[in-house]
């Protein structure tokens, strides 16, 4: 696919940054009424006037083909879209439910699938001419679907669209009348132009102005919206702000008599409150002492809740405000009464729920924790395993050889016994494993790791301490150890061990070598008698 940067190529750019640009703006001020709709609806026409671009970018007649199809995304699109943004700025939208904008997309969803399937029936174009202006232009004829869909449908939304946008500014005053009047502008603009283009009046044959115009509804609404506060200023009658709105609402005057209130005051106080216009607040709340406290302070703003008893919610949410006149003068209180009884349910359930997660999260760093102490531990003794050991004795000779230190490795292994667990049976064979586990576990070193190795063997790596030293220690355990009595039962059982010693680097430069230089000298030690230390 070539390109080239014609004239058109580049106002239908323009056009599709300022559409995406007002989207931007529209979408950063969502919450106010029509703000959604407003985005989506130039985002559409981004999509249509970008589509445009390519289109008169691009060489050939199936490139054009293949960028008009990708037009069609926003063109079916922005007569729905127009119509959603209408009915959300007039305050219509428990007319937009899901059922009612998904009917509204069907025939434009009919019309995108007949548009990029168009080469099998032709009911969307039926032929393709260049056109006698050059600068990549095409003029496309236009089958059926394409007048019963992207015209006939399209117009008729955009009827209804801008029916109601011109409502909207009846009985308004003059200042917000000028902000439909350039809506009603701007909207209506490129369907006039798209008109003379369906006519085939446009100046330039195969020039589709339509897109082209988007420039100038985009830089209508970006308008509106610094100047006028378009989607700040949304104007609204007394009866959909007031009457309709969800939240209760009261206007006192000095004296604390209600001078205003709507339906949803006296639905949040059910009988027990009777608000009329007029009555004194005292009188309407006195059923609710504390209720009745707040309104009579005199605090001219405040924001607070309160639970209150026998009402259709039990918790209200209370913004007091100042009320003041021309002259700002204070004249009374504006409040606005919201049940938050949900809202407060909901903190509650997430606060029980965050408390849950938290024990659990507790739970399984402890089940982590044990389940890490189950690896690397030995289930009878207590010692660190053979597992850890593997992992640990690499790590330590490397700290060794960067800091130039000894490494001293002890192997040790019970004398006969083999015969003891023959003679006496695996559970005293179990019980001296343990104790002697439990006597080399309080025997070391904080920084010493003792494990067993395996059968009978046990290993301690003893880090930066020299020969002689490591010598008298094992010297002095065989001693103790061979005075030991366990008591099995009714039996007193003794015991002895051998000991080898290795040191690192000397005898050895890695893990293997050095396990195998200590083991070498512990069977030397099983040679010389055993209950002796032998260094390799």
């Amino acid at each position: 696919m070539t390109f080239e940067l014609t004239p058109y190529a580049v106002i239908s750019g323009i056009g599709a940054c300022m559409a995406s640009l007002v989207a931007l703006i529209a979408w950063w001020r969502r919450n106010t009424p029509g703000g959604k709709s407003l985005a989506a609806l130039m985002l559409a026409a981004a999509i249509w006037a970008g589509g445009a671009a390519l289109e008169h970018a691009t060489i050939g007649i199936p490139g054009q083909i293949l960028w008009s199809k990708f037009e069609y995304i926003g063109t079916v699109s922005c007569p729905v879209l127009l119509l959603t943004f209408a009915l959300e700025y007039n305050h219509l939208q428990h007319w937009l439910t899901s059922r009612t904008v998904a009917s509204l997309f069907i025939i434009p969803l009919i019309t995108l699938a007949l548009t990029f399937t168009n080469e099998w029936h032709k009911l969307i174009w039926t032929s393709f001419i260049p056109s006698p202006a050059g600068d990549n232009l095409t003029i496309f004829n236009h089958g059926i679907a394409f007048w019963i869909g992207a015209v006939g449908y399209s117009y008729l939304l955009i009827l209804i669209g801008t029916i109601l946008l011109i409502r909207g500014a009846i009985g308004l005053p003059r200042h917000y009348r000028r902000q439909i009047v350039l809506i009603v502008a701007g909207a209506l603009t490129p369907w006039v132009v798209n008109m003379l283009y369906i006519a085939g009046l446009s100046p330039v044959p195969g020039l589709e102005l339509t897109p082209l115009v988007i420039v100038f509804t985009g830089a209508i609404f970006a308008w509106a919206i610094f100047q006028f506060g378009l989607l700040d200023l949304v104007p609204i009658a007394r009866h959909t702000l007031i009457e309709t709105m969800a939240e209760g609402m009261l206007v006192v005057d000095q004296q604390n008599r209600v001078v205003d209130a709507n339906p949803a005051a006296q639905q949040l106080f059910g009988e027990k409150a009777v608000v009329t216009i007029g009555a004194y607040v005292g009188d309407i709340f006195k059923a609710w002492p504390e209720l009745k406290k707040l309104f009579l302070q005199n605090n001219p703003e405040m924001r607070t809740e309160l639970n209150v008893e026998d009402t259709r919610g039990g918790y209200l949410e209370i913004n007091i405000s100042p009320v003041h006149d021309a002259q700002d003068r204070f004249t009374g209180q504006f409040i606005v009464l919201r049940d938050i009884t949900e809202k407060r349910r909901i903190q509650d359930e997430l606060q029980h729920v965050n408390e849950y997660l938290r024990l659990q999260l507790a739970e399984i760093e402890t089940l982590q924790t044990n389940l890490r102490e189950r690896a690397i531990r030995d289930s009878l003794t207590g010692l660190y395993n053979r597992r850890y050991l593997d992992e640990t004795l690499e790590r330590e000779l490397a700290r060794a050889r960067r800091e130039n230190y000894e490494i001293s490795v002890m192997m040790i292994d019970i004398d006969h016994f083999k015969q003891l667990n023959d003679t006496h049976g695996h559970k005293a064979g179990d019980l001296v494993l343990k104790e002697l586990g439990d006597f080399l576990m309080t025997g070391f070193r904080l920084g010493d790791i003792v494990c067993r190795y395996g059968g009978e063997e046990f290993l301690i790596i003893m880090p930066d301490i020299q020969l002689k030293a490591a010598q008298n220690r094992a010297k002095a355990l065989c001693q103790t150890f061979s005075e030991t009595v366990f008591r099995y039962e009714k039996l007193e059982l003794r015991g002895t061990i051998s000991i080898g010693l290795a040191i690192f680097p000397q005898h050895g430069n890695t893990s293997d070598e050095i396990i195998r230089a200590a083991d070498s000298a512990m069977y030397a030690a099983k040679q010389a008698g055993r209950n002796t230390v032998c260094v390799k």
